[in-house]
């Protein structure tokens, strides 16, 4: 039976009970960790040529095991494929302000990609693109766990994504494989005509990055993050918790979750359980706290 709350339980109460539900402790990655994460993963130059960031951009997920809980992506988190199941439930970017020619009327594109599909050691059809929709803006609200991250969002009457989402589902025992999302500025002229106006194919295998950015008039990305499946891991499910700042910079064959210099191969995930147990420890207080003082009847 679930607990029912006393009317007589004072608003400070229910704002701290607020508060230890939703705290995820999501803290701000600053622009240059973006860019030194993508350099570490070797996603830097070995995909992309450059990146250098004028925004930070995240995406917030619902991590495997428990829906009520959102982690925000940091660059080189490890998810399994039920985390990416779906798109993220938000994206959102911080120091926007950094970023030039940027207005209240600035729309954004974004794409999702695979840049080890179908194995990491042969990636044949590298760049495999999961999903690529414009027509993003600023939505007026901060990010559900980052309150300094303004919220992207793209209205329901922008019309169907040019590529529809395509759940990753890399094959198992296929390394480890990159997933990047990167942010655009989105020139005008596509405001109200699809990218197929300017001779953009729908093939999404081995997508040209250099040649889409010129039929697009695209200037560099503005922002972009990573993250990775582990497909040696859990019968090719990938490991949930998040690694932190490029130190998923795997090796190319056989799915081990080893590190730039190829030594151990360790998943310290000990930073991740220290949070998500100290928010239980806050509740369990909040909750005990509650009981004694006699705020909730059973």
């Amino acid at each position: 039976m679930y607990p029912t709350l006393s009317k007589s339980i004072p608003l400070s109460f229910l704002a701290l009970a607020s508060v230890a539900l939703a705290d995820d402790n999501a803290e701000s990655v600053s622009t240059l960790s973006f860019k030194n994460a993508f350099v570490n993963s070797g996603i830097v130059p070995e995909v992309i040529p450059a990146l250098d960031p004028a925004v930070s951009f995240y995406a917030t997920y619902k991590t495997e095991g428990d829906s009520n809980h959102s982690e925000l992506l940091i660059p080189g988190s490890s998810l399994t494929v039920n985390e990416i199941s779906t798109l993220p439930i938000e994206f959102s970017v911080e120091n926007l302000n950094n970023a030039t020619n940027i207005t209240a009327q600035t729309r954004y594109l974004i794409y999702l990609l695979d840049a080890d599909a179908p194995a990491r050691s042969n990636p044949t059809a590298r760049n495999l693109r999961h999903w690529l929709a414009g027509n993003f803006t600023l939505n007026g609200q901060n990010s559900s766990v980052l309150s300094t991250a303004q919220r992207l969002a793209r209205p329901a009457n922008s019309g169907p994504p040019f590529t529809n989402f395509t759940a990753p589902k890399p094959d198992a025992n296929s390394g480890v494989h990159r997933y990047i999302m990167a942010l655009y500025t989105q020139p005008a002229r596509f405001n109200s005509a699809g990218f197929e106006s300017v001779g953009m194919e729908r093939e999404v295998a081995n997508w040209n990055l250099s040649r889409w950015r010129t039929q697009l008039g695209l200037g560099p990305a503005i922002g972009a993050t990573y993250f990775v499946i582990d497909t040696g891991a859990n019968g090719g499910n990938g490991t949930s918790a998040p690694q932190g700042l490029g130190n998923n910079n795997q090796g190319g064959n056989g799915g081990n979750n080893n590190n730039a210099g190829g030594q151990g191969g360790n998943n310290d995930t000990s930073g991740a359980a220290d949070i998500r147990a100290s928010s239980v420890y806050v509740l369990g207080l909040t909750v005990v706290a509650a009981v004694f003082g006699g705020l909730i009847m059973v």
